[in-house]
């Protein structure tokens, strides 16, 4: 017999009070269990909003930086790019 049809049966003979009150009890709960999936949701995309706020602070100070070391060093910087397209062309390139 299923938790239904008890619940069912209680109501026709009378003890309809107690599936009432478990119902509620029920409600309450569910209730309960959404209120805490909104609060952890809520807090997660807080989370996630700080972290790329984070992220792109710290990508625009890396911007920063590369960009006046390739002011500071324009010379350095073109044999890096150099260096690091042959070794990509390479890489890239497959065995013969």
């Amino acid at each position: 017999m299923t938790s239904t049809t008890t619940i069912e049966k209680g109501l026709e003979n009378g003890s309809g009070s107690k599936a009432a009150a478990i119902k509620e009890r029920a409600t309450k709960t569910v209730e309960k269990g959404v209120e805490a999936a909104q609060d952890t949701y809520e807090q997660a995309a807080f989370q996630a909003e700080l972290a790329t706020e984070q992220a792109g602070e710290e990508l625009r100070k890396l911007t920063a930086s590369g960009t006046k070391f390739v002011r500071d060093n324009p010379g350095t910087a073109v044999v890096g790019a150099v260096g690091l397209g042959i070794l990509v062309g390479l890489a890239l390139r497959g065995r013969d």
